[in-house]
C-alpha cells in the first residue's frame, strides 16, 4: 500500500478514537467525580519498530499512528449540596467500596442508605470503613476525617487511601477505579479532608474539550480529502490504462 494512503487512513482511526474520547468526557462533564481522559496520537515511520532496515527503505515504509492513553487526575472543583451524605474529599485520595468484583475505589462520594441502612453508592456498592457501615437513626454528621456519627454516636470512619503516583489505575465504569497491577496496595490517607454536603465535580473543562473535537474533526476531514484524492488518481490510472 502507498505510505501516504495508508498514512492517512491511519490518521483517520486514530482521529476517530480520539473523537469517542472526547465524546466520552463531554458525556460525563456533569458526573461527580469524573476524572477526564485524552488520547495523544503522532505519525511514527515504521521503521522506528524495526531499527535493522536500511535509509534506502524509508520511503517505502508505511506511516502509523502512535497512541498514547492517560487519565488526568486533578481534583475537580467541590460544589455544595447540603444532602447529609454527599461528601467529597479536599486533598488526594479515593473512598474505598466493596463491589462483587473486590474492593474498588472512587472520587464520587454520592452515598445513600440501602434498605438495612448501610452506607452505599448510588450502584449499591457497600461504602468501607473498618468494615459496613451503618446508619440507622435521626442526624448523621461526618466530621473532616472521615468518622460517621449517628445522633452523636460513632458508626464508622470512611475509609480514604491513595496509591504511588504516577497514578497507574483503570476505570471499570461508574465512577470506579481499581489498580493495573493487582499487587500493589493502597496507603491510608491522613492528609485529605473529608467534607460533608459537598460533591466534587468532573474535572473535564468542556470548552477545552469541545476546542479538542473541533481540532480533531478538521483533522478528520483532512485525512479523508487524503483518501479520495488517492482514489480518484487511483481510478484515472486504471481507466487510462484500460485505453492503451
Amino acid at each position: 500500500m502507498n505510505s501516504g494512503l495508508y498514512a492517512a487512513l491511519s490518521g483517520s482511526l486514530a482521529a476517530m478514537q480520539r473523537l469517542e474520547v472526547i465524546s466520552n468526557n463531554l458525556a460525563n462533564a456533569n458526573t461527580p467525580g469524573f476524572k477526564g481522559d485524552r488520547l495523544q496520537f503522532e505519525s511514527v515511520l515504521a521503521n522506528t519498530k524495526n531499527p535493522t532496515l536500511t535509509a534506502g527503505n524509508l520511503t517505502d515504509l508505511p506511516v502509523f499512528s502512535g497512541e498514547k492513553f492517560f487519565t488526568n487526575y486533578s481534583a475537580g472543583p467541590l460544589k455544595q449540596t447540603g444532602n447529609t451524605l454527599d461528601v467529597a474529599l479536599d486533598g488526594d485520595g479515593f473512598f474505598v467500596v466493596n463491589t462483587p468484583q473486590g474492593k474498588a475505589y472512587t472520587r464520587q462520594g454520592s452515598f445513600q442508605r440501602d434498605a438495612s441502612g448501610k452506607l452505599v453508592t448510588g450502584d449499591g456498592y457497600e461504602v468501607q470503613g473498618r468494615g459496613p457501615i451503618t446508619i440507622t437513626g435521626g442526624r448523621v454528621d461526618i466530621n473532616g476525617k472521615g468518622g460517621v456519627l449517628v445522633d452523636g454516636v460513632s458508626v464508622g470512619t470512611l475509609e480514604v487511601v491513595d496509591f504511588p503516583k504516577p497514578y497507574a489505575l483503570e476505570k471499570i465504569g461508574n465512577g470506579l477505579f481499581i489498580p493495573a497491577d493487582p499487587q500493589v496496595a493502597p496507603q491510608a490517607v491522613t492528609t485529605a479532608s473529608v467534607k460533608q454536603g459537598f460533591l466534587e465535580d468532573s474535572n473535564v473543562n468542556v470548552v477545552t474539550e469541545m476546542a479538542r473535537m473541533i481540532e480533531t474533526s478538521r483533522y478528520f476531514d483532512s485525512c479523508q480529502k487524503v483518501i479520495r484524492s488517492y482514489d480518484d488518481v487511483a481510478a484515472k490510472a486504471a481507466n487510462e490504462l484500460g485505453k492503451l
